[in-house]
């Protein structure tokens, strides 16, 4: 009997001794958790700058009612703009600006109406600036989101080898309606915009995206009731429904679910094993069973589940969710029902923490809320929100900026270590210090006291305010204290940006939405000990039992066969096996045997005589392990390769080249980017460096504000790719030799080399640059402005940092001024490779496959795909340039990109090279942490690169040295 139909008797007779205990030992209750809500009285919260501008224009609470229809058709496009127009309405490209000119009789107070349709794009957020009158009124008019809508590419989800398949996220290309609003959701009103009585502009940006324009209105949004005034109005035209429960998948259509749409592709439905009561369930197999968690939690992202309803009525409203992340927090959405609020408390509805899944009722605690129904199809949706914790991330976010500037200005009297023995009489040379210190405590006092009330406890997530309260209080008696005191100021400070942070963030999961009555009970959602323990002892024993390496299913023996090996992850091999099966054997008849596999295992299994004929996504260097031991077939010798050579820079193949062979084709390929916070540059009058020269005329200016720059080293660049950019824009090399002879000697001895470290160390000897920083964080914060990263920080930064988006780019590094004048910013980059095994049976269907995996039409989709399952955090840094601009990136982002894909170098891998990052780190500590010199320190430790290079090209049989 196999070893399958064994385990699968096992799990049944697991599975059977726990019938009839199933439900004993559960946790029944009637009814779930009642939902958080917002008190309708509360005043409604307005960011400093829009609350400053609708004061300056008298608002008090009144609207116009009359209405400005903006002819879309009466525009100008600035120079460089090219606009098209059709019958539904005006394309307005992804740079560039469009203004409108109209007429207003009646003045007052409006809102902003907008009717677009996505156009094929990127698959990016569409985002604008808005200017009224070529003005920018407040801050929340600088970024300005229009949300796209996406759905399952297909309406059942694909079981393969007993797993369920991830399914792709498309776009629905459908009209949409929506008024202007925060896009931070700090308030549940769209903007109010005033206008006089004449002739006004209206001017939309583009940052990001394409986006067809079909209508513009100015007028008030129609008035939302309170609950108690609604139900009142409802309850002779709708009946209370009491028929049984309806239940709808919340991550598949199933039940009265017909359809799941999305705002963001970043929302993922997920595999959540931590109950057997989520459905579905399985102990062992992979199958998705809810929706959200941590990729559903930025403000303004939402799902809207498409509903089935037997009649029209009024219905309680329930989800079988956790928000488990936030402890003592709740998350926050509101609830739109076909479209609308239906009632002002609908506008904050709050979820409450908890460890398992509770059965959220949409109410309070008087009781459910009733929901009106139409017969059929309806949508329900819930968008991510701040809810009541508006007003603390707001005040926060100000806070932050009066303290960080004071800080800077302490310590332009102090210094960053001050001397607690010196008086810098703070109070009588900053006066002002002592007020500050004053308000700021009130402030954070007060913004205390309102967390407590929302969250109903003085909570492990407050503390970080209350010690600045206690803090800021004490110094502001006395502001001397503050030398002493400095560097837990500083900590404090950049701790409750964190918590700032944290606070906003709005994570839910959802299993299952439920539509009734309150008559009627609830599924429950704990089980009982017996059925448990019955579902905890299945998936240990499937953990003997299932083979989750292999991606692939049964493989005709008839037909020609290969077998390829990723290291990757799961999504991305499932991901990679669909198109196989959709796009490649089809075509070749060529059967491919998927497995998942770790880079580890490779070499063991190669030298045992058991590896694939394919290994996908393995470093370069890695890859040189197995060239220089014979073990890759030289790509050079098969038909098509020059044609596949000329798709990518030089660089993509350097790294993989030996001895005039090229041993992998290229997946992708990672280089690093200037970061730069525009915003703060402007604030201080810089411009974004490209030379070098420009960096060290930059960091004193940053450093005198109290910021920094940041480059890569140490841990932070194990690979040694700062230094060797320099000594490349230096027009030298890493090693000496030519040809076969390449690598033959270390080049560090070399003039040339030695400058590009004493450059190099300067940076963080005399310009005392952090050697180790968490960059994207202190990016997000701003206190380092400026700093050179990985371009894939890009999406990260996307993700983690939605309340800068639109303050922050990125630019080729800088570089070295050559005698011409030009600039040369030669940078070095890494790359993930294909290669294929000398060991393999069939090279011929290997090169077809390796030409297929890699072409740009291929490595699109994957990447589209991949992003569209994983989110703009898994944006794929592929190492074909065509590749790259077609992905979700701004104009002016792919540009920065291309220019510098352009001037990217490959560091060839050479017998020993290792040894070279690390005596350069270690010289790097020698002159850094124990200040010997440069030169001396690279030239000591260079003696054993030689050493290491000339020992290993003798074990490889190659010339050396010695030899010559």
């Amino acid at each position: 009997m196999n070893k399958k139909l064994v385990g699968s008797l096992i799990l049944s007779l697991v599975a059977l001794a726990a019938i009839g205990y199933s439900y004993k030992g559960a946790n029944d209750s009637k009814q779930g958790v009642y939902t958080i809500g917002v008190p309708t009285d509360r005043e409604e919260f307005y960011e400093s700058t829009y609350a400053s501008y609708l004061s300056s224009n008298g608002y008090q609470g009144n609207m116009s009612k009359g209405e400005v229809v903006v002819d879309i058709n009466n525009y100008t496009a600035a120079d460089g703009t090219r606009v098209t127009t059709d019958q539904e309405g005006v394309i307005t490209p992804e740079e560039g600006k469009v203004t409108w000119q109209f007429d207003v009789k009646t003045p007052g107070f409006y809102n902003l109406e907008v009717g677009f349709l996505p156009v094929e794009g990127k698959n990016s957020t569409i985002e604008r600036k808005m200017y009224l009158d070529d003005q920018v009124c407040f801050k929340g008019m600088e970024q300005l989101s229009f949300e796209r809508t996406w759905a399952n590419e297909t309406a059942e989800i694909e079981v393969r080898n007993d797993n369920e398949i991830r399914p792709n996220t498309v776009e629905l290309i459908n009209p949409k309606q929506t008024f202007v609003e925060d896009a931070q959701r700090r308030g549940t009103e769209p903007y109010k915009f005033y206008l006089s009585q004449g002739t006004h502009t209206l001017t939309f940006e583009a940052i990001k995206e394409a986006v067809k324009i079909t209508n513009l209105v100015f007028k008030a949004d129609e008035p939302i009731l309170s609950y108690e005034e609604t139900i009142n109005k409802l309850q002779g035209t709708y009946p209370l429904y009491e028929g049984n429960l309806l239940v709808g998948q919340a991550e598949r259509n199933e039940g009265i679910t017909k359809n799941v749409l999305k705002s963001s592709r970043a929302i993922l439905i997920n595999t959540n094993y931590s109950s057997p009561r989520i459905e579905p369930s399985h102990p062992s197999n992979l199958v998705f069973n809810t929706i959200g968690g941590d990729s559903w939690k930025t403000p303004g992202d939402g799902i809207t589940w498409e509903v089935e309803v037997p009649e029209s009525g009024l219905y309680q409203v329930s989800f079988t969710a956790r928000q488990s992340s936030n402890r003592g927090g709740v998350s926050y959405r509101k609830l739109l029902v076909n479209g609308k609020v239906p009632f002002k408390e609908a506008n904050s509805i709050g979820f409450p923490y908890s460890t398992g899944f509770k059965n959220y009722v949409i109410g309070n605690d008087d009781g459910a809320y009733l929901i009106p129904l139409e017969k059929g199809i309806n949508t329900i949706t819930l968008e991510t929100v701040l809810g009541q914790f508006d007003r603390a991330t707001t005040e926060v976010q100000e806070s932050l900026f009066v303290l960080n500037e004071t800080y800077r200005k302490i310590i332009q009297l102090t210094g960053t270590v001050p001397d607690s023995y010196i008086d810098y009489e703070i109070e009588k040379k900053l006066p002002e210090v002592k007020d500050i210190f004053t308000q700021e405590s009130e402030r954070l006092g007060n913004i205390l006291e309102e967390v407590i009330s929302i969250t109903g406890e003085k909570g492990e997530d407050s503390v970080i305010i209350d010690k600045l309260v206690i803090q800021l209080g004490r110094l502001a008696k006395n502001p001397e204290l503050v030398v002493k005191e400095l560097s837990q100021l500083k900590n404090n400070i950049s701790s409750l940006g964190l918590w700032n942070m944290e606070v906003a963030s709005m994570p839910l999961e959802v299993d299952s939405i439920t539509l009734g009555t309150e008559q009627k009970e609830l599924i429950q959602t704990e089980a009982g000990f017996v059925e448990n323990f019955a579902y905890e002892s299945q998936r240990f024993l499937s953990t003997f039992i299932d083979d989750n390496t292999q991606m692939s299913g049964k493989v005709d023996k008839k037909q020609e066969s290969i077998k390829v090996w990723i290291g990757t992850g799961r999504d991305q091999a499932q991901v990679m096996m669909n198109l196989i099966e959709e796009r490649f054997t089809p075509l070749t008849g060529i059967n491919v045997q998927l497995e998942l596999i770790p880079e580890s295992v490779i070499i063991p299994a190669t030298l045992a005589g058991r590896g694939p004929d394919i290994v996908t996504g393995i470093t370069e260097q890695q890859a040189m392990n197995f060239a220089v031991r014979n073990a890759l077939v030289d790509l050079n010798e098969f038909d098509g390769f020059s044609e596949m050579y000329t798709q990518y820079e030089p660089s993509a193949f350097e790294g993989i080249t030996f001895q005039e062979g090229i041993f992998g084709m290229p997946e992708q390929q990672s280089f690093m980017m200037l970061f730069y916070r525009q915003d703060i540059l402007d604030e201080l009058g810089l411009e974004v460096p490209t030379t070098w020269e420009e960096v060290k005329a930059i960091i004193p200016v940053l450093q005198m504000h109290n910021y920094d720059f940041y480059m890569p080293a140490g841990t932070a660049d194990p690979n040694g790719t700062m230094y060797a950019s320099l000594v490349f824009q230096g027009g030298n090399d890493m090693y000496l030799g030519e040809g076969n002879d390449y690598g033959i000697e270390t080049g560090l001895y070399e003039e040339g080399a030695m400058r590009a470290f004493q450059d190099y160390t300067q940076f963080f000897t005399s310009y005392h640059l952090p050697v180790v920083a968490d960059f994207a964080n202190r990016f997000r914060t701003g206190e380092v402005p400026m700093g050179i990263a990985p371009y894939t920080v890009y999406s990260q930064l996307q993700v983690s940092a939605p309340e800068i988006r639109g303050l922050w780019s990125f630019s080729p590094v800088p570089g070295k001024v050559k005698e011409d004048g030009t600039v040369d910013n030669t940078l070095v980059s890494s790359t993930t490779q294909c290669i294929m095994l000398e060991q393999g049976k069939n090279r011929d269907a290997a090169w077809e496959f390796m030409k297929w995996w890699t072409s740009e039409e291929v490595q699109l989709e994957y990447g589209t795909t991949i992003e569209g399952i994983m989110g703009p955090a898994a944006r794929y840094p592929s190492a074909n340039v065509d590749v790259v601009e077609q992905l979700p990136w701004s104009v002016k982002d792919a540009g920065a990109l291309k220019e510098q894909f352009r001037a990217t170098k490959g560091l060839p891998e050479v017998p020993g090279g290792y040894m070279t990052s690390r005596m350069v780190s270690y010289a790097f500590k020698n002159v850094v942490t124990d200040g010997q010199n440069p030169r001396e320190a690279l030239y000591l430790n260079a003696k054993e690169i030689n050493d290491e290079l000339t020992k290993k090209r003798k074990e490889f049989n190659l010339s050396t040295v010695e030899s010559e």
